[in-house]
């Protein structure tokens, strides 16, 4: 078999390099299954901007050699790539005039975010990531065209809802669109091989369905579109919080509580009140008092270790300086020499400096909170 010419093509891609590199490699530990290279070629349909990547591999290429049973062709290039990340173009939404030179202001003038949010379900319902609730429409399937989803998302929410009409202009409640992209999080199963139904111009059908594989890409696309529109919730991806919306650091400071938030809910350890506390903190209808509760609970962690703390300060006092915040600050006491006036900007500041000195202390004392 002649080398696979990698340079004739345009890796280009429509994900995240990371999303990418994390399916690819769960695909190629099946490379012995029938179905490899049919999961290869959807995978890069989907994945790379260029649809002729995916082509070249299902159909006979330039020089007539015709791709063969052992899928050794699609394994060259499968392989290829992930030796070779950078191979890879980086995933890089185009920004047009107005986000460049509006930024944020630029979301009063899109459409609303629940008919951008149906339009984002549409895309994916065209390549079938929500088989039960949206089931794939055929022209020899009647009944595929006769089924209404409202029902089902009405019943799971506990609000009637009739969808997708009463999204589209832009007056329904944020709590049950919130609701809603949850529900659909819970629904979302990626497609790993497709097969064409040429009658009638059905298109492509869509099998071997992927639960975790859906999720994870719902979540990149979902949560790209709530920054978008400059929402501060993201859909969570560890523990009890994977497909939740939850409060969303602008400091770009979530994945240091996704490190440390993955302790079984309620657990009895060091490592579960600190995920309870993050949890709390984070959950979308935590209350101003919710929050300083978490900070609280993640202080008296750091009051166990306080000596420990004291030997890997960087400077004299450090340690004595962000405890001075939590008692002083209407935290830990309730008296009326607290300060109690502050904005829940700065309780953000005091939580995220807290869950880092927490960090700071396992990396550099990892006896201490273990």
């Amino acid at each position: 078999m002649d080398a696979v010419k990698l340079d004739d093509f345009d890796f280009s891609l429509s994900w995240p390099k990371e999303l990418f590199l994390w399916e690819a490699n769960r695909i190629a530990k099946q490379n012995a299954d029938a179905s490899f290279t049919n999961m290869v070629t959807t995978l890069f349909a989907e994945a790379f901007a260029d649809g002729d990547i995916a082509v070249s591999l299902e159909q006979a290429d330039t020089s007539g050699w015709e791709f063969d049973p052992a899928s050794e062709r699609t394994s060259q290039v499968l392989t290829s790539l992930l030796e070779e990340p950078s191979r890879l173009h980086e995933f890089e939404p185009r920004k047009y005039w107005i986000e460049r030179t509006s930024g944020s202001a630029a979301v009063s003038r899109q459409v609303p975010l629940s008919r951008a949010f149906v339009e984002l379900i549409n895309e994916l319902r065209i390549l079938n990531y929500f088989p039960k609730v949206l089931r794939e429409q055929c022209v020899d399937d009647n009944e595929s065209w006769e089924l209404d989803p409202s029902h089902e998302i009405s019943r799971a929410i506990h609000v009637t809802v009739d969808w997708p009409s009463d999204f589209e202009d832009g007056t329904l409640a944020d709590d049950v669109l919130y609701s809603v992209i949850e529900y659909f999080h819970d629904q979302a199963q990626r497609p790993r091989t497709r097969s064409i139904h040429p009658y009638a111009g059905c298109g492509y059908h869509h099998n071997d369905h992927n639960k975790q594989s859906g999720g994870v890409v719902y979540r990149w696309r979902v949560n790209s579109l709530l920054e978008r529109y400059a929402v501060e919730l993201r859909l969570g991806s560890v523990g009890s919080e994977q497909g939740h919306l939850v409060r969303h650091s602008p400091l770009s400071l979530d994945s240091l509580a996704d490190q440390l938030a993955t302790a079984t809910p309620g657990a009895k350890t060091e490592e579960g009140t600190i995920a309870d506390a993050i949890r709390l903190y984070r959950a979308r209808e935590s209350t101003s008092n919710q929050r300083r509760a978490a900070v609280t609970q993640l202080a008296g962690i750091l009051e166990n270790y306080r000596p420990q703390y004291k030997d890997v300060q960087f400077a004299s006092g450090d340690e004595s300086d962000l405890f001075q915040i939590f008692n002083k600050f209407a935290l830990r006491h309730n008296n009326k020499l607290q300060k109690n006036d502050y904005s829940d900007d700065y309780l953000d500041w005091i939580f995220w400096v807290t869950l880092s000195a927490i960090q700071l202390l396992n990396k550099v004392a990892p006896s201490a909170v273990d």
